[in-house]
């Protein structure tokens, strides 16, 4: 794979730079101790189950405190870093093994470590890639801003988190034009046109002619979404048949699976630091401090099955439905971006193919059960 000339690498950095996204989030948890019960079952549609989240930061600081399967001790980052790079382990452990199995352990460590902003190795970052369309789509670039997120607190359950949102840009002979947003959100990718995107400037103050789109991050999810919807709504609503949808409503589920995203005005709002990912060797690997992009495996312990779950999984069709109805989900940990498929391999065939247009209205709750959404 040839190397990319000095002057392209300038120029990729400064796209990076001018598109980069402003993360709206809710507050960074302070004092774990401090943290409200995500699953208490008394939570309403009005008010989100937490108060405080984890923010992106670099990739250092889930690394440095992770440990090998089975291992008591953590490992030195080097030693850490070359086992991921050879794919000797299927997942890291971030801090449990056989998944979460205490989630206030989380935020007690998260909020513990005392000044990630002031350590140079831990700031609220995005891991930036650029892709350039071929064939059709040669005259496109693809700006994917990866995220990574210590723990997802939702209705699902897993250490660590990789999210991503993504600039589209059509070339001309002169300059480069924005046409598109791609942000991650669950199920897939939300896809939006560049004018109807909620734009900021420099500054980070919101404005229609600025160059940073504006992603509203969920609390505890950390999926991406285009809006600061109503307090809280339906991920999938949309996207599911009427039958599907009248169950997920007579059961509550679709409580389960609510997605809280903070106004722009009460969020807490930040621009991530670039970091700009290398071109691999002519092999497709990386080396150095990002041999972490060769890991193919789980970023975050499996789930560990109770003797119940152990035998629901064995019964046809049941094992696929029971999960719907417990809260909260424990799940793996997730795959790094290099291993996520077409979004990484053909990023413009995932955009065409398995992105989803973003709902033109906020009222999903209102689409799903018939409600007001003032009522809610």
């Amino acid at each position: 794979m040839p190397l990319q000339s000095p002057n392209q690498d300038l120029e990729n950095e400064r796209l990076a730079i001018k598109y980069r996204p402003l993360l709206v989030l809710y507050p960074e948890i302070g004092d774990g101790s401090q943290r409200r019960e995500h699953h208490h079952p008394d939570y309403g549609f009005n008010q989100p189950p937490l108060d405080q989240d984890y923010h992106p930061r670099d990739i250092r600081f889930v690394l440095d405190h992770a440990r090998l399967p089975g291992k008591k001790e953590r490992p030195s980052r080097d030693h850490l870093l070359d086992m991921m790079s050879e794919n000797r382990v299927s997942h890291i452990d971030i801090i449990d093994s056989g998944g979460p199995k205490e989630i206030d352990k989380f935020w007690l460590v998260y909020a513990g470590i005392h000044n990630k902003d002031g350590n140079p190795e831990y700031q609220k970052s995005a891991y930036v890639r650029i892709v350039r369309g071929s064939e059709r789509f040669e005259d496109y670039l693809s700006i994917q801003y990866w995220f990574a997120y210590f723990f997802d607190d939702w209705a699902n359950v897993h250490e660590m988190d990789w999210e991503m949102a993504s600039v589209i840009l059509k070339k001309t002979d002169s300059a480069e034009e924005p046409i598109a947003c791609v942000f991650n959100a669950h199920i897939g990718g939300f896809r939006k046109p560049w004018k109807d995107v909620h734009k900021a400037d420099d500054a980070g103050k919101k404005n229609p002619d600025g160059s940073h789109p504006i992603a509203y991050v969920a609390n505890g999810s950390h999926a991406t979404y285009f809006s600061d919807y109503p307090p809280a709504f339906s991920v999938a609503a949309p996207y599911l048949g009427p039958t599907l949808q009248q169950v997920i409503r007579i059961t509550n589920i679709s409580k389960a699976h609510m997605d809280y995203v903070p106004s722009f005005e009460n969020g807490v709002t930040c621009f991530p630091e670039v970091k700009m990912i290398p071109r691999p060797d002519e092999s497709g690997r990386w080396d150095g401090d990002w041999r972490w992009l060769n890991f193919r495996g789980k970023w975050g312990s499996p789930k560990q099955l109770s003797l119940m779950e152990t035998i629901i999984a064995r019964i046809p069709g049941l094992r696929k439905i029971h999960p719907l109805f417990q809260r909260p989900l424990r799940e793996a940990g997730p795959t790094g971006p290099n291993a996520k498929g077409l979004c990484w391999e053909n990023t413009f065939a995932w955009i065409n193919l398995e992105c989803f247009d973003a709902p033109t209205t906020c009222c999903w709750i209102g689409q799903l059960g018939g409600a007001d959404i003032n009522e809610l």
